[in-house]
């Protein structure tokens, strides 16, 4: 075992963390080794101290912690006991509860769950009503498609936990499919370096980047790494969104990003804006 995957083990052994795949957590471990040399010479030699390891280590659950912990909801095993009830449910009034209740358990679909028609009526006014969605850090977004008010439409959902990529896919090819959903779930690492490959060879009509930019331009100033990804989708509109609370759910005096609106500009993209209880929306055309 090499120390990668010592590491990767010891962060995975925490409750918070067991449900992250162990190819992402080394991703994430040798991003913030490249970020400091020194360091990466010292794991290397096998020399690095005890208190530098535990500072790392405290860096890299953090990391972690804020751009996947504050979104789940602990209640893991409730997933699999209400997509178990879906299979056996036939009611359609019962069916839409338990969508319902499965978007409870994801702090950003709980957070726009009665606000998710009102989203895609304000989104689909714009794009048109789409063939084919793509959702990049998808969560729990599947299981608000009944709400789209489109049948025929085609999902494709990729997400960093292999557990809820696996349960998306399962529902889309059994119970979405009864609904007039299809599509599958891909298990994707934005930290990868074939990430870019990977995202640009899915063609939609319109891209949902939900939360997902401040996790990719996390611990930099600049905003490279959301542009570079955003250029590499392959759809013609982007819908991307932004808390409008903080962390400590405080409302945010001003919630555009105007560093996103200045490089829609330059890149001469065109977008629509509006806002929901908890979240901004950007509708990108390229």
């Amino acid at each position: 075992m090499n120390k990668l995957t010592e590491i990767s083990n010891e962060i995975r052994s925490n409750k918070k963390f067991c449900r992250l795949g162990e190819a992402y957590v080394i991703s994430i471990i040798e991003e913030f080794l490249k970020k400091d040399k020194k360091l990466t010479r010292a794991f290397e030699k096998g020399t690095i101290k005890t208190r530098t390891y535990k500072e790392f280590l405290k860096d890299v659950k953090k990391f972690l912690h804020e751009t996947y912990c504050v979104y789940q909801v602990r209640e893991g095993d409730k997933k699999k006991q209400i997509y178990s009830l879906m299979k056996r449910t036939k009611n359609k009034e019962r069916l839409l509860e338990l969508h319902e209740e499965m978007l409870h358990l994801h702090s950003s679909s709980r957070e726009r769950k009665k606000d998710y028609e009102t989203i895609y009526r304000n989104i689909f006014s714009v794009c048109g009503e789409p063939k084919k969605i793509f959702d990049i850090g998808c969560g729990m977004n599947a299981f608000s498609l009944p709400f789209t008010g489109i049948r025929r439409l085609q999902y494709v959902g990729c997400d960093a936990v292999e557990q809820d990529v696996h349960l998306i896919d399962d529902y889309l090819k059994n119970v979405g499919k009864n609904l007039g959903f299809k599509g599958k779930g891909l298990l994707v690492n934005a930290f990868d370096k074939e990430f870019l490959v990977d995202i640009s060879k899915v063609n939609s009509d319109i891209c949902f980047v939900f939360k997902m930019l401040d996790v990719f331009d996390y611990g930099v100033k600049h905003h490279k790494k959301s542009e570079e990804i955003l250029k590499k989708i392959n759809s013609k509109f982007i819908v991307v969104s932004f808390p409008t609370k903080t962390i400590s759910n405080k409302k945010m005096t001003k919630p555009r990003r105007k560093w996103f609106e200045v490089m829609c500009d330059r890149l001469k993209w065109s977008f629509n804006y509006f806002e929901t209880s908890n979240e901004c929306f950007y509708i990108v055309k390229k």
